[in-house]
Protein backbone atom coordinates (compact mmCIF):
# COMPACT_ATOMS: atom_id res chain seq x y z
CA UNK A 1 0.00 0.00 0.00
CA UNK A 2 1.75 3.71 -0.78
CA UNK A 3 3.57 5.07 1.80
CA UNK A 4 2.68 2.53 4.42
CA UNK A 5 5.63 2.00 6.82
CA UNK A 6 7.27 -0.51 9.45
CA UNK A 7 9.53 1.14 12.65
CA UNK A 8 12.25 -0.77 13.24
CA UNK A 9 11.71 -3.62 15.98
CA UNK A 10 13.68 -0.78 18.73
CA UNK A 11 12.43 0.68 21.65
CA UNK A 12 10.40 3.56 21.00
CA UNK A 13 10.08 6.06 24.11
CA UNK A 14 6.35 7.09 24.73
CA UNK A 15 7.96 10.56 24.58
CA UNK A 16 8.78 10.46 21.01
CA UNK A 17 6.26 8.95 20.03
CA UNK A 18 3.75 11.31 21.56
CA UNK A 19 6.11 14.58 19.92
CA UNK A 20 5.72 12.65 16.50
CA UNK A 21 2.02 13.01 16.61
CA UNK A 22 1.79 16.56 18.11
CA UNK A 23 4.45 17.61 15.29
CA UNK A 24 3.96 14.95 12.18
CA UNK A 25 6.99 15.01 9.38
CA UNK A 26 5.88 15.59 6.36
CA UNK A 27 5.54 12.21 5.21
CA UNK A 28 3.50 11.17 8.35
CA UNK A 29 1.34 14.45 6.69
CA UNK A 30 1.27 12.58 4.03
CA UNK A 31 0.52 8.88 5.26
CA UNK A 32 -1.80 10.59 6.91
CA UNK A 33 -3.77 12.45 4.26
CA UNK A 34 -3.48 9.06 1.84
CA UNK A 35 -5.02 7.15 4.98
CA UNK A 36 -8.49 9.67 5.35
CA UNK A 37 -8.65 9.25 1.47
CA UNK A 38 -8.82 5.74 2.18
CA UNK A 39 -11.28 5.85 4.62
CA UNK A 40 -13.58 7.51 2.05
CA UNK A 41 -13.27 4.56 -0.32
CA UNK A 42 -15.69 2.14 -0.37
CA UNK A 43 -13.05 -0.33 0.39
CA UNK A 44 -13.04 -2.27 3.27
CA UNK A 45 -9.52 -3.43 4.11
CA UNK A 46 -6.38 -2.78 2.86
CA UNK A 47 -3.10 -5.44 3.03
CA UNK A 48 0.32 -3.63 4.39
CA UNK A 49 3.89 -5.26 5.01
CA UNK A 50 5.26 -5.90 8.44
CA UNK A 51 8.16 -7.40 10.30
CA UNK A 52 9.83 -10.68 9.64
CA UNK A 53 7.84 -10.74 5.95
CA UNK A 54 4.48 -10.85 7.36
CA UNK A 55 1.39 -9.25 5.86
CA UNK A 56 -1.29 -7.18 8.08
CA UNK A 57 -5.39 -7.43 6.51
CA UNK A 58 -6.20 -4.22 8.40
CA UNK A 59 -10.00 -2.83 8.39
CA UNK A 60 -9.86 0.49 7.14
CA UNK A 61 -10.93 3.55 9.91
CA UNK A 62 -9.61 1.29 12.78
CA UNK A 63 -7.83 2.88 15.80
CA UNK A 64 -4.86 -0.03 15.14
CA UNK A 65 -4.75 0.09 11.08
CA UNK A 66 -4.22 3.59 11.71
CA UNK A 67 -1.49 3.25 14.47
CA UNK A 68 0.20 0.84 11.54
CA UNK A 69 -0.04 2.56 8.77
CA UNK A 70 0.03 6.58 9.74
CA UNK A 71 2.50 5.61 12.70
CA UNK A 72 4.24 2.66 11.16
CA UNK A 73 4.01 1.08 14.66
CA UNK A 74 1.81 -0.67 17.45
CA UNK A 75 2.92 -1.28 20.93
CA UNK A 76 6.79 -1.19 19.63
CA UNK A 77 7.98 -1.60 22.23
CA UNK A 78 6.43 -4.91 23.52
CA UNK A 79 7.18 -6.44 20.04
CA UNK A 80 10.69 -5.26 20.57
CA UNK A 81 10.90 -7.22 23.66
CA UNK A 82 9.17 -10.31 22.07
CA UNK A 83 11.74 -9.58 18.98
CA UNK A 84 14.78 -10.40 21.34
CA UNK A 85 12.99 -13.35 23.85
CA UNK A 86 10.90 -15.75 21.42
CA UNK A 87 13.00 -18.50 20.57
CA UNK A 88 12.03 -21.56 18.10
CA UNK A 89 10.38 -24.13 19.81
CA UNK A 90 9.10 -22.20 22.62
CA UNK A 91 4.98 -22.14 23.42
CA UNK A 92 2.86 -18.62 23.61
CA UNK A 93 -0.39 -18.17 25.07
CA UNK A 94 -2.55 -14.85 22.48
CA UNK A 95 -5.34 -14.09 25.43
CA UNK A 96 -7.51 -11.08 23.70
CA UNK A 97 -6.00 -12.13 20.29
CA UNK A 98 -8.19 -10.18 18.23
CA UNK A 99 -7.11 -9.56 14.76
CA UNK A 100 -3.93 -11.84 15.09
CA UNK A 101 -0.61 -9.35 15.44
CA UNK A 102 0.77 -11.05 18.62
CA UNK A 103 -0.35 -14.44 17.21
CA UNK A 104 1.49 -14.04 13.70
CA UNK A 105 4.71 -12.52 15.39
CA UNK A 106 4.91 -15.12 17.67
CA UNK A 107 4.02 -17.98 14.77
CA UNK A 108 6.81 -16.90 12.98
CA UNK A 109 9.59 -16.31 15.56
CA UNK A 110 8.70 -19.86 17.57
CA UNK A 111 8.56 -21.63 14.32
CA UNK A 112 9.69 -24.49 13.65
CA UNK A 113 9.26 -26.52 16.77
CA UNK A 114 6.85 -23.85 18.68
CA UNK A 115 3.37 -23.77 18.80
CA UNK A 116 1.01 -20.33 19.49
CA UNK A 117 -2.55 -20.56 21.35
CA UNK A 118 -4.75 -17.89 20.71
CA UNK A 119 -8.11 -17.16 22.57
CA UNK A 120 -10.86 -14.73 21.09
CA UNK A 121 -14.52 -14.52 22.01
CA UNK A 122 -15.67 -12.34 20.08
CA UNK A 123 -16.75 -14.06 16.52
CA UNK A 124 -15.82 -10.78 14.23
CA UNK A 125 -12.49 -11.00 15.39
CA UNK A 126 -12.06 -14.34 15.18
CA UNK A 127 -13.38 -14.03 11.23
CA UNK A 128 -10.69 -11.56 11.33
CA UNK A 129 -7.72 -13.31 12.70
CA UNK A 130 -8.55 -16.25 10.49
CA UNK A 131 -8.14 -14.45 7.17
CA UNK A 132 -4.73 -13.14 8.66
CA UNK A 133 -3.23 -16.70 9.65
CA UNK A 134 -4.74 -17.79 5.93
CA UNK A 135 -2.37 -15.24 4.60
CA UNK A 136 0.24 -15.32 6.21
CA UNK A 137 0.61 -19.34 6.11
CA UNK A 138 1.60 -19.67 9.97
CA UNK A 139 0.58 -21.78 12.37
CA UNK A 140 -1.54 -21.53 15.04
CA UNK A 141 -4.33 -22.89 16.93
CA UNK A 142 -7.34 -20.49 17.87
CA UNK A 143 -9.64 -21.16 20.95
CA UNK A 144 -13.00 -19.66 20.72
CA UNK A 145 -13.47 -18.53 24.56
CA UNK A 146 -12.18 -15.83 26.88
CA UNK A 147 -9.68 -16.55 29.94
CA UNK A 148 -11.00 -15.88 33.02
CA UNK A 149 -10.56 -17.66 36.91
CA UNK A 150 -12.71 -20.69 35.90
CA UNK A 151 -14.75 -22.43 33.28
CA UNK A 152 -17.87 -21.12 32.67
CA UNK A 153 -20.01 -18.46 30.29
CA UNK A 154 -20.01 -14.38 29.92
CA UNK A 155 -21.59 -11.85 28.44
CA UNK A 156 -18.91 -9.87 25.97
CA UNK A 157 -19.78 -6.38 25.07
CA UNK A 158 -18.59 -5.79 21.65
CA UNK A 159 -17.34 -2.23 20.33
CA UNK A 160 -18.12 -0.79 16.94
CA UNK A 161 -15.52 -1.89 14.21
CA UNK A 162 -13.61 1.43 14.83
CA UNK A 163 -12.73 0.53 18.36
CA UNK A 164 -12.58 -2.95 18.03
CA UNK A 165 -9.32 -3.64 20.60
CA UNK A 166 -12.04 -2.47 23.34
CA UNK A 167 -14.28 -5.34 23.50
CA UNK A 168 -14.97 -6.44 27.44
CA UNK A 169 -16.61 -8.82 29.92
CA UNK A 170 -16.85 -5.30 32.26
CA UNK A 171 -17.66 -2.03 30.92
CA UNK A 172 -16.44 0.52 28.32
CA UNK A 173 -14.38 2.83 30.18
CA UNK A 174 -12.88 5.02 27.19
CA UNK A 175 -14.09 7.75 25.31
CA UNK A 176 -16.08 7.24 22.46
CA UNK A 177 -16.40 3.68 22.39
CA UNK A 178 -19.68 2.36 22.10
CA UNK A 179 -21.37 -1.33 22.40
CA UNK A 180 -22.60 -2.38 18.79
CA UNK A 181 -23.27 -5.89 19.99
CA UNK A 182 -23.40 -8.52 22.97
CA UNK A 183 -22.42 -12.09 22.73
CA UNK A 184 -22.76 -14.87 25.05
CA UNK A 185 -19.22 -16.52 24.84
CA UNK A 186 -17.35 -19.38 26.42
CA UNK A 187 -14.66 -18.66 29.21
CA UNK A 188 -11.68 -20.57 30.29
CA UNK A 189 -9.23 -20.66 32.80
CA UNK A 190 -5.98 -21.09 31.57
CA UNK A 191 -5.42 -24.10 34.10
CA UNK A 192 -7.78 -26.06 32.85
CA UNK A 193 -6.94 -25.10 29.31
CA UNK A 194 -3.38 -26.26 30.12
CA UNK A 195 -4.77 -29.67 31.36
CA UNK A 196 -7.00 -30.37 28.11
CA UNK A 197 -4.36 -29.30 25.82
CA UNK A 198 -1.44 -31.27 27.50
CA UNK A 199 1.10 -28.19 27.68
CA UNK A 200 4.39 -29.16 29.01
CA UNK A 201 5.78 -25.92 28.85
CA UNK A 202 4.61 -22.06 28.49
CA UNK A 203 7.39 -19.25 27.90
CA UNK A 204 5.13 -16.18 27.24
CA UNK A 205 1.72 -15.59 28.34
CA UNK A 206 0.15 -12.44 27.06
CA UNK A 207 -3.08 -10.73 28.15
CA UNK A 208 -4.80 -7.81 26.52
CA UNK A 209 -8.35 -8.86 27.90
CA UNK A 210 -9.62 -5.14 28.95
CA UNK A 211 -9.56 -5.69 33.12
CA UNK A 212 -10.11 -9.16 33.05
CA UNK A 213 -6.15 -9.07 34.05
CA UNK A 214 -6.46 -10.38 37.26
CA UNK A 215 -9.19 -12.93 37.07
CA UNK A 216 -6.96 -14.59 34.24
CA UNK A 217 -3.99 -15.20 36.59
CA UNK A 218 -6.64 -16.18 39.53
CA UNK A 219 -6.92 -18.61 36.81
CA UNK A 220 -3.73 -19.81 35.43
CA UNK A 221 -2.06 -20.01 39.26
CA UNK A 222 -0.60 -23.91 38.44
CA UNK A 223 0.49 -23.35 35.14
CA UNK A 224 2.39 -19.47 36.24
CA UNK A 225 4.01 -21.34 39.12
CA UNK A 226 5.02 -24.44 36.97
CA UNK A 227 6.12 -23.02 34.04
CA UNK A 228 7.05 -18.95 35.22
CA UNK A 229 6.22 -17.54 31.64
CA UNK A 230 6.95 -14.27 30.26
CA UNK A 231 4.03 -12.58 31.12
CA UNK A 232 3.11 -9.69 28.27
CA UNK A 233 0.20 -7.83 29.89
CA UNK A 234 -1.97 -4.44 30.01
CA UNK A 235 -2.60 -2.40 33.57
CA UNK A 236 -5.49 -0.43 32.97
CA UNK A 237 -6.81 0.37 36.59
CA UNK A 238 -10.29 1.63 34.46
CA UNK A 239 -10.83 -1.24 32.94
CA UNK A 240 -9.52 -3.41 36.41
CA UNK A 241 -12.27 -1.59 38.41
CA UNK A 242 -14.92 -1.81 36.21
CA UNK A 243 -14.75 -6.08 36.46
CA UNK A 244 -14.44 -5.67 40.59
CA UNK A 245 -10.55 -5.75 40.47
CA UNK A 246 -7.56 -2.92 40.70
CA UNK A 247 -4.15 -2.45 40.10
CA UNK A 248 -3.21 -2.78 43.64
CA UNK A 249 -4.84 -6.47 43.97
CA UNK A 250 -3.48 -7.45 40.25
CA UNK A 251 0.36 -6.25 41.30
CA UNK A 252 0.05 -8.21 44.89
CA UNK A 253 -0.93 -11.48 43.09
CA UNK A 254 1.87 -11.02 40.48
CA UNK A 255 4.21 -10.22 43.85
CA UNK A 256 2.71 -13.27 44.81
CA UNK A 257 3.15 -16.09 42.21
CA UNK A 258 7.05 -14.32 42.76
CA UNK A 259 7.28 -11.67 39.94
CA UNK A 260 8.54 -8.54 39.16
CA UNK A 261 7.05 -6.30 36.97
CA UNK A 262 8.53 -3.88 34.20
CA UNK A 263 7.20 -0.76 32.70
CA UNK A 264 8.78 0.61 29.13
CA UNK A 265 10.29 4.11 30.32
CA UNK A 266 8.93 6.76 29.27
CA UNK A 267 11.75 8.59 28.12
CA UNK A 268 13.87 5.77 26.77
CA UNK A 269 11.66 3.34 25.94
CA UNK A 270 13.84 0.87 27.42
CA UNK A 271 12.49 -1.86 30.07
CA UNK A 272 12.54 -0.72 33.28
CA UNK A 273 12.05 -2.61 36.72
CA UNK A 274 8.45 -0.76 38.53
CA UNK A 275 5.37 1.02 37.22
CA UNK A 276 5.18 4.22 36.31
CA UNK A 277 2.05 5.79 35.26
CA UNK A 278 -0.58 5.16 37.36
CA UNK A 279 -3.45 6.00 34.71
CA UNK A 280 -2.58 2.61 33.05
CA UNK A 281 0.31 1.44 30.80
CA UNK A 282 1.34 -1.99 29.47
CA UNK A 283 3.65 -4.23 31.19
CA UNK A 284 6.08 -7.49 31.01
CA UNK A 285 6.20 -9.30 34.57
CA UNK A 286 9.67 -12.07 34.76
CA UNK A 287 9.74 -14.65 37.25
CA UNK A 288 12.21 -13.65 40.14
CA UNK A 289 14.92 -15.44 39.81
Amino acid sequence: MPLAVTRPLEPWARAAAERAYAHPSLEQVRRLRMWERLCDTPASTITIGWHHGLRLPLHVGSELAHLLYVQGAYDPNEFAFLDGFLRPGMVFVDAGANVGLYTLFAARKVAPGGRVIALEPSARERRAWREAVRLNHVSAELIAAGLGEQDGQAILHVAQMERSGHNTMGAFVWGGVQEMSSEDVRMRSLDSLAHELRLERLDVLKLDIEGAETAALRGAGDVVRRFRPALVLELSPASLQAQGSSSEELLELLDGYGYAVHHFDYTTGVLTEGTANPSGENLIALPRA
